[in-house]
This record gives C-alpha cells, sequence and structure tokens, in this order.
C-alpha cells in the first residue's frame, strides 16, 4: 500500500506521540496502538519505518529499563534506602526517556530521522 508523503508525516508523528503517550498518560494502551501500527505500516518507506521501528525499540527499552528495578525493589529487604535510590533512578532514567521522545517528535515533524 503506497501512502502520500503527507500522511507519511503524520504516521510518523503519530508513531512518536504514541511513544510519548505510553510514557506519560497511557502506558500499555498507548503500547497496543504502537504495535498496531507497527504490524500495519511495518513494510513502508524508509523513513517512515525508521520512525516506526525507533519508536517500537524504545518502548520496549522503556519497559525494561524503568519497570525491571521497581521489581528488583519489591523483592529487597531493605526497602527504605533501595526505595530511595530507585525513585532517584526512575526520575532520571525516566526523564531521559521523555525527552528523547521529545526530540524525535520534532524531528518527525520536520521530516528528518530520530536520534535514537
Amino acid at each position: 500500500m503506497l501512502i502520500n508523503p503527507k500522511s507519511s508525516v503524520h504516521l510518523a508523528v503519530t508513531c512518536q506521540s504514541l511513544f510519548l503517550a505510553n510514557l506519560l498518560i497511557l502506558p500499555g494502551l498507548s503500547f497496543i496502538a504502537l504495535l498496531w501500527l507497527f504490524f500495519k505500516y511495518k513494510s513502508h518507506r524508509a523513513w517512515l519505518r525508521v520512525h516506526l521501528y525507533r519508536a517500537v525499540q524504545l518502548s520496549v527499552v522503556v519497559g525494561l529499563v524503568v519497570f525491571i528495578p521497581l521489581i528488583f525493589i519489591l523483592l529487597s529487604d531493605e526497602a527504605p534506602f533501595q526505595l530511595m535510590a530507585m525513585l532517584l533512578y526512575f526520575i532520571l532514567v525516566h526523564t531521559g526517556f521523555v525527552l528523547i521522545g521529545m526530540l524525535n517528535l520534532a524531528r518527525s515533524m520536520v521530516k528528518k530521522l530520530p536520534i535514537f
């Protein structure tokens, strides 16, 4: 299926917006929508495909990097100190991913490839 260039920009913006929504507003539901877009449009042109792959890859990395340490602290014995360390870790890592998502969203709006 061919997509005109204007709608490919909209799809790239949608992919990056779903990545940010997965981080900030609707975790899980946005990831499912992103996966639906991935399976629907994964065979399209390179520019759109790169944004689609990057959004899915970053969503999976966020899931691994952010939520696995939270499971570790729930199973830990020294909860007060590790809770503070994990909160600091979560805030720093989550903020970093939000900034990457915002940069990738801005780059998709001007038809450039994502940073990461």
